[in-house]
């Protein structure tokens, strides 16, 4: 018996199968049909489970977020799961002393926002006060977090997330260059840790949670959309290091899912959705 390629009608030589994802590591793959299709995706399920911890297991919830685009699709999120059994922050913080770029400052620009304010939730307030330093902001955050833990030992913690063109996740910056100084900012005892990310990032002065903390959250939306970052995304999904790309840690992460859309898969090299295609 010979071997033989399959072929096309033209008796061309087609090229293999792409790919279809399901998950990236433990956590649910969505793919919606674009970025808008997203992020009303994203927000409904981010609701149904809220709305799960509290009236199915009766939780409190620490919520925090990322900044950018998913901070940009709170605004979905259904009001009436909103209430005074969560508490909100950020996931990840820019330090800045105007407070005009911090992710705190446009967390309150958001409609979001103002629904957890009249509805009675505890926020807890990362914006840069006179007189503070990065080092101070990070261990009041610290505090906070921990304080939250002990007065909530049944509580669960949410976070959701987004991934950065250049592997970024939070505010936790690829090292390759050094893996050292990026395990002894990330994956030691602290929950959050300021440091300088120098050309990293435009945002240099960061104040983020770490690697260590992530692993004490509960559940994750991972909220990654577009055609820009579709060749990070396939670089994440073929290695393992994360100091090189920080946002394959995702892919360790016990629950949760990624909200991604057609272009995105597509441009990593993934079969899209017959419907989306």
């Amino acid at each position: 018996m010979t071997n033989s390629t399959p072929s096309t009608s033209s008796g061309q030589a087609s090229l293999p199968r792409a790919e279809y994802l399901k998950t990236v590591g433990n956590l649910k793959l969505y793919i919606r049909k674009d970025r808008e299709d997203a992020a009303s995706f994203f927000a409904k399920d981010i609701s149904r489970k809220l709305k799960e911890f509290r009236d199915v297991e009766r939780r409190d919830v620490l919520f925090l977020s990322s900044g950018g685009s998913a901070l940009s699709a709170l605004d979905r999120i259904d009001e009436d799961v909103i209430g005074p059994y969560l508490t909100i922050g950020i996931f990840d913080e820019r330090y800045d002393p105007l407070n005009k770029i911090s992710n705190y400052a446009q967390l309150r620009k958001t409609s979001f926002y103002n629904r957890a304010v009249s509805r009675g939730c505890r926020l807890i307030d990362t914006t840069a006060q006179k007189g503070q330093t990065p080092g101070d902001l990070a261990d009041f955050y610290e505090k906070e977090l921990r304080c939250w833990r002990l007065l909530h030992p049944r509580g669960a913690i949410m976070a959701t997330m987004g991934i950065a063109v250049n592997g970024h996740t939070a505010g936790i910056m690829p090292f390759p260059e050094d893996p050292a100084r990026f395990r002894d900012l990330f994956e030691r005892e602290r929950w959050i840790v300021a440091y300088d990310a120098g050309e990293k990032d435009s945002f240099s002065l960061r104040v983020t949670t770490t690697f260590t903390f992530l692993r004490y959250v509960d559940i994750v939306g991972i909220y990654l959309v577009g055609a820009p970052k579709g060749h990070m995304f396939r670089k994440l999904m073929d290695g393992d290091n994360c100091a090189e790309l920080p946002g394959r840690i995702v892919k360790t992460l016990p629950r949760g899912a990624v909200y991604t859309d057609a272009a995105l898969v597509a441009t990593a090299g993934y079969a899209v959705p017959n419907k989306f295609a």
